[in-house]
């Protein structure tokens, strides 16, 4: 596996065309779940989508875009333009020993500066091509579940279940959109930190999601690559 333990004269003579780049947050996940619980998916799932398509992994990101959890203890935010400037610096810098596309796959649904940012890069004609991937997008069964939420236990129970308190675990979906975070941020909404059903988490769904998230991902990118090279001048 091409990865950083890799040296870099194995990186230069294997010529990775693509490189991948887990993002994860470091916010709080209720009761039952530890702050860094979308880094720890971030890095134990994106090298696998790496892996799969003959990438280069780089370290997962842990810091994020995550101010709508702001009044809960543990959240360590990134501003919008902190986040953009480093996917443009890790770009600049790949792109400078060959690697031709850079993605970026999410395992926190507040990044969406990552698309205005790989899209502005990617218009402006830039090196490497920034893909941006939701690795939740497209999940199948989720249901009502958001955050804390059945789903991210079951991947936690899956992974790491040594760190999930499950006698802490309390279902709970408040009466809004998801959109309405924007306008109330989480506190208001759920005063738990949990929109979902947790308590409904098992280590089988939590391999079957982790899975089926690994493929998406990994069939997304490969589109694009794909898609890259068949269009000419890009």
């Amino acid at each position: 596996m091409l990865d950083t333990a890799s040296t870099a004269p194995e990186i230069e003579a294997a010529k990775p065309d693509l490189a991948v780049v887990g993002v994860g947050s470091v916010e709080q996940h209720s009761a039952h779940l530890p702050i860094d619980t979308d880094y720890l998916i971030a890095a134990r799932a994106a090298p696998v989508v790496a892996e799969r398509l003959g990438a280069l992994s780089l370290p997962a990101l842990p810091y994020s875009v995550c101010i709508e959890h702001r009044g809960f203890a543990g959240v360590v935010c990134l501003k919008p333009d902190t986040i953009r400037s480093i996917a443009w610096d890790i770009a600049e810098s790949v792109g400078l020993w060959g690697v031709r596309y850079l993605a970026f796959v999410t395992f926190h649904g507040g990044n969406f500066i990552l698309n205005p940012a790989a899209r502005e890069w990617n218009m402006d004609g830039r090196s490497p091509r920034i893909f941006w991937v939701d690795f939740y997008a497209g999940l199948s069964d989720v249901g009502q579940n958001l955050h804390a939420c059945e789903v991210e236990t079951s991947i936690m129970l899956h992974l790491a279940p040594e760190r999930v308190h499950r006698e802490r675990a309390a279902d709970f979906v408040p009466p809004w959109l998801r959109e309405d975070i924007t306008v109330f941020g989480m506190k208001r909404l759920t005063p738990t930190g949990v929109w979902g059903y947790p308590t409904r988490g098992t280590a089988e769904k939590g391999r079957r999601w982790l899975e089926e998230g690994i493929a998406k991902s990994t069939a997304k990118i490969a589109r694009l690559r794909e898609g890259c090279e068949g269009i000419a001048g890009v």
